[in-house]
């Protein structure tokens, strides 16, 4: 089951007896998440406490045994040789046009929950799911990984 900040806020208030109001409680929530999340993609490690452990970005190398399709970027190949009219790859009709276009570079960047060290019942059934989107989180370090060049030395080699 997933909680949002209204159930963690009427957690919060039944445990209490002086609480602050909603607003003034998902806004100190959102900063507090913002700021951590700004302190990670500065290449620094977050510990939870509670004995979560702690979540950073790591750097890890790609297996050129197994390549991954990089989406963005086939889609966009796959949009341009629509409009050229062309035939797209079917592996049902084994024909038509590859538009499959595999990461080459030899490591990529991701958010990282160190579970090794979290003491939890049950640990292996949850897992950290970075945001996504405009606002979300993984964009906010892919932003940074485009933008500067040398950004992926500040994450520690997994």
């Amino acid at each position: 089951m997933a909680y949002t900040i209204v159930d963690i806020y009427n957690s919060y208030k039944a445990d209490k007896n002086q609480y602050v109001d909603k607003e003034t409680f998902k806004n100190i929530c959102n900063q507090f998440n913002i700021m951590i999340m700004d302190y990670i993609l500065e290449g620094k490690e977050f510990n939870m406490g509670y004995n979560l452990s702690t979540l950073s970005i790591v750097r890890k190398e790609r297996d050129p045994r197994t390549p991954r399709i990089n989406w963005g970027e086939s889609n966009k190949y796959k949009k341009e040789l629509a409009n050229q009219g062309k035939e797209l790859y079917s592996k049902h009709t084994d024909s038509g046009e590859k538009w499959h276009i595999y990461h080459t570079d030899e490591f990529y960047c991701k958010f990282y929950w160190r579970k090794g060290k979290c003491s939890v019942p049950n640990k292996s059934v949850y897992r950290f799911d970075a945001t996504r989107g405009i606002k979300g989180n993984k964009e906010k370090l892919i932003n940074l990984l485009k933008t500067d060049e040398l950004a992926y030395l500040k994450f520690k080699k997994n």
